[in-house]
């Protein structure tokens, strides 16, 4: 039951959690400010309904912004970029394609091929062009100033409380190059990491494996410059010293793909050790208790680990 709870979670595309609880509840409260500030400026702006003040799609932008403000998705072009296209791809499908239905597919359809195009693919965007057609009279009736009103005002709020929001916090740094500058210092990530990791690995590498895997990533060839210099600051970090199994604690084999795995040590009985598996690609040991010589166990295990925000880390680099 436990492996088949496991794989309907990975189908489904439930995601480990690597955020703490100060980012959550800063995410969430860039969100409350991020959408209060659309309406304030739309209110100053705008006179009517409610439904005229902010599009529903910002909600989204929102999330983007405030939960992944280093995402590719996230960044200033594809917010404003991309809602305004949809917008224009909208307004132009609903004011010369008479029945809604083909209407409403034609602007999501063509909202999202010219945003791939234009590069500033951002899923809102879809959302928005929705909305031109399927709006009701009270969007009809603006035309083509349903671009800027209330469009261009809620894009443009959104991404000037992010600026200042997330400039708050020094890891929330928005737009995402000025965080990877300040990080990078004088020195670039690709350089700085790529040091100690493979000088035949570059930064172009990077870029076109993602061009190679022909499908959109909301990652940046800069993003994997930086997870793998940190990947390899913790690798180097690894003590090299044999370690000291303890009754109660986990150790991994810090293997890669299929070999890799998690044993949590039960009881160590003179020179017998049993354990339990808990975690690996292996799911049918997943669980059991098994018994080995502790000699086996110290050359298997290479780091005492602990579970940190869902994700298996080495004890020295938990937050817990």
């Amino acid at each position: 039951m436990r492996n088949f709870i496991k794989e309907v979670g990975l189908v489904i595309g439930i995601e480990q959690n690597t955020t703490s609880q100060l980012e959550k509840l800063l995410s969430g409260l860039g969100g409350f400010f991020g959408i209060s500030l659309c309406y304030l400026i739309s209110n100053i702006y705008v006179s009517g309904p409610a439904s005229l003040l902010i599009v529903a799609s910002a909600g989204a932008s929102a999330v983007l912004v405030f939960a992944v403000p280093h995402g590719a998705l996230s960044q200033p072009w594809p917010v404003i970029g991309g809602h305004l296209v949809s917008a224009c791809i909208g307004v132009y499908c609903q004011q010369h394609i008479a029945d809604i239905q083909i209407a409403a597919a034609v602007a999501v359809g063509l909202a999202i091929f010219a945003m791939y195009h234009m590069r500033c693919l951002h899923p809102p965007g879809g959302a928005t062009a929705l909305f031109a057609v399927a709006g009701g009279d009270s969007i009809y009736s603006l035309g083509y100033a349903y671009v800027v009103f209330p469009v261009l005002l809620n894009t443009l709020a959104l991404v000037g409380c992010g600026v200042l929001f997330n400039a708050l916090f020094k890891w929330r740094r928005y737009p995402g190059h000025w965080f990877r500058r300040e990080y990078a210092g004088s020195t670039s990530i690709a350089k700085r990491g790529f040091r100690h990791i493979s000088p035949d690995i570059a930064q172009e590498d990077f870029a076109a494996a993602l061009h190679q895997m022909n499908s959109f990533i909301d990652v940046t060839p800069d993003d994997l410059s930086e997870l793998f210099e940190l990947a390899s600051r913790s690798a180097r970090r690894r003590t090299r010293k044999p370690l000291k199994i303890q009754t109660g604690l986990c150790y991994s084999n810090a293997a890669r793909g299929e070999q890799w795995a998690v044993r949590e040590v039960l009881a160590i009985e003179g020179k017998r050790i049993t354990f339990r598996t808990a975690a690996g690609k292996s799911d049918d040991v997943i669980g059991i208790d098994q018994s080995c010589s502790l000699r086996s166990f110290k050359q298997w295990a290479r780091c005492k680990v602990i579970m940190s925000s869902g994700l298996w880390v080495p004890c020295e680099l938990s937050n817990d």
